[in-house]
């Protein structure tokens, strides 16, 4: 029941490939993008079907759930293609684990859900690093703190606009980033010379 469109751009991320998927919801920029849903000001209840998990067959959930799920995939079906790729993508980025989502059920969306998080698109990163917003995967945040952190010189001003984040709070992740990833020392050696003197 989902719009050809975000089937398009959900098969290629299916693939390994999330630029559409990507580059589509950035045209839904802003915080207020969800008032343009199909599904703004309706009853959230309609898109979390009961006795749905991320772990169930969607196809036993559709012969299940049956007519109740029409409602909602059809509001799904008819969302601009910003809005609904925007919503995935949205839900990808809070994992969210339950619930319809651009007229995926949470069983659709799992093993996206697993490719999201592992993956890193150096063209997202990079403008993430140019001071660019964008849409990035926790791994991909982690990916920019790790650059930042190796090499200040980039531009705390600039990374954390990429980020979304204030400056301050970027250099606290970079000096976490250090200690987690700080190479081990260990004590000199004692030498039993050193011991006697």
């Amino acid at each position: 029941m989902m719009a050809s469109s975000i089937g398009v751009a959900v098969q290629a991320a299916r693939e390994g490939n999330w630029t559409p998927l990507v580059e589509a919801a950035a045209d839904a920029p802003g915080k207020n993008w969800a008032e343009k849903a199909q599904c703004s000001g309706r009853m959230a209840d309609t898109f979390f079907p009961t006795a749905e998990h991320p772990w169930s067959d969607p196809d036993q959930v559709r012969h299940a759930q049956g007519i109740a799920l029409n409602a909602p995939l059809k509001l799904c079906a008819t969302c601009p293609l910003a809005v609904a790729a925007r919503c995935l993508v949205e839900s990808l980025r809070s994992d969210d684990e339950y619930g319809i989502r651009a007229g995926l059920l949470a069983s659709e969306r799992s093993e996206l859900r697993r490719s999201w998080k592992q993956r890193l698109d150096s063209t997202a990163i990079s403008a993430a690093l140019r001071g660019v917003t964008t849409l990035l995967s926790a791994h991909e945040r982690q990916e920019v703190v790790a650059r930042f952190a190796a090499d200040p010189m980039i531009g705390a001003d600039r990374v954390a606009r990429g980020l979304g984040v204030p400056s301050k709070y970027l250099w606290q992740l970079a000096r976490e980033h250090k200690q987690r990833y700080a190479p081990a020392t260990s004590p000199a050696p004692t030498s039993p010379a050193s011991k006697a003197a």
